[in-house]
């Protein structure tokens, strides 16, 4: 199936347009939730703007939505703006209204939410995942789709190795994606954990994260990669360009580069990055 997540709410919207010249009105009660909506949180903050601003300019932008029985909608982008058009008492909504199959509904509701930048890191990893799990998308597609470069998208994805405490924490805000990126550092879950409470407990910075897990990994007698400058700003350069974790391992007479990869979609991800094929 060709992939269409590259194509933008802006373009969905004029396809719609030209399909049926005039936006319609629904009623907010002819629509429900959307069932694949990324976004998992909606910030109070951030609706009571969206409130303020309909009330005094109206909803420019329509909603999407897709038919799902008689007279019955669900939404497949325009969630906030549907539920700040309720809670200030609006009886009706600008819609497109769009025949949407499951995929296509899915792909739209990932699409608004990504180019919009709306998802918390976590969020955004799992809209990753979703679409490499259930549409088969490489990560060298999905990058060029939503206009980031490779790493970034293999770092989102790295954060789904984290266990689940640390994950909710970086969802509520309670640590940054600095925080969880530095966490990574230790392969080793408990290590992880032990490390992420006493980050919370002791409100550490990320820069104070990355040395305690430098000091806390074990390293081999000759390496020299974590006090040679030289070869710790090399290992950052690799680590910027392949998007995963690399080491540099020096001994008297040469060394080693140690290339870690996670799945197979990243190994792959990183012989095309290498110029080589997996």
């Amino acid at each position: 199936m060709e992939k269409r997540l590259g194509k933008g709410l802006a373009q969905i919207i004029e396809t719609s347009a030209q399909a049926s010249p005039s936006f319609v009105l629904l009623r907010v009660n002819q629509i429900r939730p959307g069932r694949y909506q990324p976004r998992q949180k909606i910030g109070a903050a951030q609706l009571e703007e969206l409130k303020a601003s309909i009330k005094r300019h109206g909803i420019i932008e329509p909603i999407i939505v897709r038919p799902v029985a008689h007279g019955i909608y669900e939404l497949v982008a325009g969630e906030r703006r549907w539920r700040a058009a309720q809670a200030i008492g609006m009886q009706e909504v600008p819609a497109i209204i769009r025949a949407l199959g499951e995929q296509e509904t899915l792909e739209f509701s990932l699409v608004e939410n990504l180019q919009r930048e709306d998802l918390n890191p976590l969020e955004e990893a799992k809209a990753y995942d979703r679409l490499i799990s259930e549409f088969h998308y490489t990560q060298e597609q999905l990058a060029e789709s939503v206009g980031k470069d490779r790493a970034t998208v293999a770092n989102r994805l790295r954060l789904l190795k984290l266990p689940g405490e640390i994950q909710a924490a970086l969802a509520d805000g309670r640590i940054s994606e600095g925080h969880a990126k530095a966490l990574l550092g230790l392969e080793q879950s408990v290590r992880q954990l032990e490390l992420f409470q006493r980050a919370v407990a002791e409100k550490l910075s990320v820069r104070e994260v990355e040395d305690l897990v430098s000091r806390w990994q074990p390293k081999p007698s000759r390496r020299r990669g974590a006090s040679d400058p030289h070869l710790k700003a090399l290992e950052d350069e690799l680590r910027q360009v392949l998007g995963t974790k690399v080491s540099l391992i020096s001994r008297k007479k040469g060394g080693r580069i140690v290339i870690e990869y996670f799945s197979s979609e990243d190994l792959t991800r990183i012989m095309q990055a290498l110029g080589a094929s997996a």
